[in-house]
């Protein structure tokens, strides 16, 4: 898949998801700021997360061999919104993959979290990852429906039933050939 990706809303917003760039850094750390605490709460496990009392923002620029970061971004003006924003850190294993994802609560449910969960697997696939996985709160039920519907198995954790385990294999498919 080649990023970025851009398309033109039914309300004509002009997004484009693309990989996490250096400059983005202020941009994303706005976008975290102004999700709401049951957004906050559901993507980093506290309500009252705050990018600027933390350092994990800082790691988001990923060296290929550690994973990809992708934003959704909304051109308004001549600047750059973030809108949503779309992870996976490759595991020890060198095959399977975390992700994380998280968008604007006035672009849900707007196409944006499938746009950045298509982006998110084809770049696990480029980079020949077998298999995908998420923890998700299992409060966290408008995010369970959404990874199901993306194609992901969601099972028990072994961490208690406060958490599910979505997973997907990431093997592509041979296409049919014909003759």
């Amino acid at each position: 898949m080649g990023l970025p990706v851009s398309w033109t809303t039914e309300t004509g917003a002009t997004l484009s998801v693309r990989r996490l760039a250096a400059a983005d850094m202020q941009n994303l750390m706005t976008f975290v700021r102004g999700l709401s605490v049951s957004a906050r709460y559901f993507r980093f496990g506290d309500g009252d997360y705050d990018p600027l009392r933390d350092s994990a923002l800082h790691d988001c620029l990923l060296k290929p061999e550690q994973g990809v970061h992708l934003v959704a971004v909304s051109l308004q003006g001549v600047n750059e919104v973030v809108v949503g924003s779309a992870r996976y850190v490759i595991q020890p294993d060198g095959g399977s993959c975390e992700f994380g994802i998280v968008v604007a609560d006035s672009w849900s449910h707007h196409g944006v979290g499938h746009r950045l969960m298509t982006a998110l697997l084809e770049c696990a696939r480029e980079q020949g990852l077998a298999s995908m996985y998420g923890r998700i709160l299992a409060s966290n039920l408008d995010m369970l429906a959404f990874v199901a519907g993306c194609g992901f198995d969601i099972g028990n954790s072994p961490e208690g039933a406060w958490v599910k385990i979505a997973r997907i294999g990431l093997q592509r498919t041979p296409s049919a050939r014909h003759t």
